[in-house]
């Protein structure tokens, strides 16, 4: 997999490049507002794993503060928190702001991706080969360097209190805290030290000061990870101990209460406490509001065949030739990040920007991160002219459903999606990693509702329910011979079921000697 790191220069060389870009600007006469957004930048586009850094340079130079919101993809206090601070304005200082840092998860709404929790992957040490979970580690590594001060926005369990109070209440849990690895780190070699307990104490006092409702007063909490009678050491891999032992930062976790009925609440406490933040390091800024409206589809823009895209309102039903090409190129909302085309039972959950062909009516549903926010239908259509009917998808003709069919299924191999059909025979290099994508079935919707097994393969972790999709797995070091055919540790069945019924089989088998 490609470096997305080779654009990287150090802290000093790229603020003094992005400022150069924005005398450029200024002297071209544009305005202050396009000024103050900065650079954006993407890595690995058009996957799941797609990542947006924003960083947004004051006109005075200050201190750098970076802002991850999404690590764990089922707390939107966090990153849509962080979105907001995408468009803000400074005068003094600088942001690095990473709203959706594991967009995977995200678009799932759970708290880990599909190679585990992002935010246990902040290991020193790189890894020689990279999944595209740890290429957005490696980015956010470099990011975490440029900065002064680290934030990672999180929504978490409870109520934290330094004593236990009870069940919801107790040291062990991470709501409404301000979480830090240690109360002071003496830099090696350096002759400074590193103040935690003691920036985020004043934070918490300000913030606390704002605030009527008790239950949302925030508390330091110091995890003591450096200490062996830490309670919580498996943070030692966790974006801010990496940010504080190894780049000799100030990195919090801004923990808002899971249990905190109203969204717009979390918003607004975790914008408290980054405000107070950054008036702590000197940087100022016209602070965003808080707008959360329902994500609403306007129309998608679908090119086919090269030529012009067609706006295709939401609701609507795109007819074209068999054959066309057809591409979503734009996505047109109320929002203008987080948005995805998902092509039902084609490619992946990110299709926007990705050529395609069909042969069925196929339903494109445009997802504001994990919330489904339109469709349009796309079918070929005998005659092969173009039309775009802005109505509701057609429904389906009366009469006995035609069998359920599997056409094919997906798997990923070292990165490269391919297909296999049933009853197929997929040949993996030994040591490669794949992770079974899903199935494409007729009728599309049959896909959802289907397990898919590959047999001899047991999770380290978690239940063995007998569905490995989007599970990553090493071919064949991971699967036990038994299960292979003749118990020749050669080919593997992978079983694709509908309740207990088994529909489809294919075979994946290890390549060469």
């Amino acid at each position: 997999m490609a470096n997305p790191c080779r654009t990287f220069l150090p802290r000093s060389c790229r603020l003094r490049a992005a400022a150069l870009l924005l005398v450029v600007l200024a002297l071209a006469g544009l305005p202050a507002a396009v000024l103050a957004q900065g650079l954006h930048e993407v890595f690995l586009a058009g996957t799941e794993h797609e990542l947006h850094v924003y960083r947004i340079l004051g006109h005075e130079p200050g201190k750098t503060i970076m802002l991850i919101g999404g690590i764990q993809g089922d707390e939107p206090g966090g990153y849509l928190t962080a979105d907001l601070y995408a468009d803000v304005a400074l005068k003094r200082g600088n942001l690095i702001v990473v709203p959706r840092a594991n967009f995977y998860s995200i678009l799932l709404n759970r708290r880990e991706g599909r190679t585990g929790d992002m935010n246990r992957k902040f290991s020193p040490q790189e890894a020689k080969t990279r999944s595209m979970e740890e290429e957005v580690v490696a980015v956010l590594k470099h990011l975490i360097a440029e900065s002064d001060c680290l934030l990672n926005l999180h929504e978490g369990s409870g109520y934290y209190a330094p004593t236990w109070i009870s069940d919801n209440e107790n040291p062990k849990r991470f709501g409404q805290s301000i979480i830090f690895d240690a109360a002071r780190f003496p830099v090696p070699a350096k002759g400074r030290t590193v103040e935690l307990e003691v920036l985020a104490t004043r934070v918490a006092e300000r913030v606390n000061t704002q605030l009527d409702n008790p239950r949302h007063r925030f508390r330091p909490n110091n995890h003591n990870t450096l200490s062996e009678a830490s309670l919580h050491k498996e943070q030692r891999t966790s974006a801010t101990y990496y940010a504080l032992t190894q780049a000799h930062i100030p990195a919090f976790g801004v923990e808002t209460s899971k249990d905190i009925d109203t969204l717009e609440t979390k918003i607004r406490l975790h914008k408290l406490v980054i405000n107070t933040f950054m008036e702590e390091l000197g940087i100022e800024l016209e602070a965003p509001g808080v707008v959360v409206d329902s994500p609403r589809l306007e129309y998608v823009l679908i090119q086919i065949n090269a030529g012009l895209p067609l706006a295709v309102p939401n609701g609507a039903r795109l007819e074209i030739a068999p054959g066309d090409e057809i591409q979503v190129t734009d996505i047109i909302a109320n929002y203008q990040r987080g948005l995805v085309a998902d092509l039902e039972g084609i490619g992946n959950r990110n299709d926007t920007r990705k050529p395609f062909r069909i042969q069925e009516p196929t339903r494109v549903v445009i997802r504001k991160d994990a919330q489904e926010c339109g469709t349009v239908t796309i079918a070929p259509r005998a005659g092969g002219a173009t039309v775009v009917a802005a109505a509701t998808p057609a429904a389906m003709p009366a009469g006995p459903a035609p069998a359920p069919r599997i056409l094919d299924l997906l798997v990923e191999v070292a990165g490269t999606e391919r297909t296999v059909a049933p009853n197929g025979t997929l040949r993996v290099a030994r040591g490669s990693r794949i992770v079974i994508k899903g199935l494409r079935t007729s009728p599309k919707e049959m896909a959802g509702r289907m397990e898919v097994n590959l047999k001899g393969f047991a999770p380290k972790r978690g239940p063995n329910d007998g569905n490995d999709l989007d599970t990553p797995i090493s071919f064949p070091a991971d699967l036990m011979s038994r299960f292979s055919e003749n118990r020749a540790g050669r080919r593997y069945p992978v079983e694709a079921s509908l309740g207990q019924e088994v529909l489809g089989r294919f075979w994946l088998e290890v390549a060469g000697r």
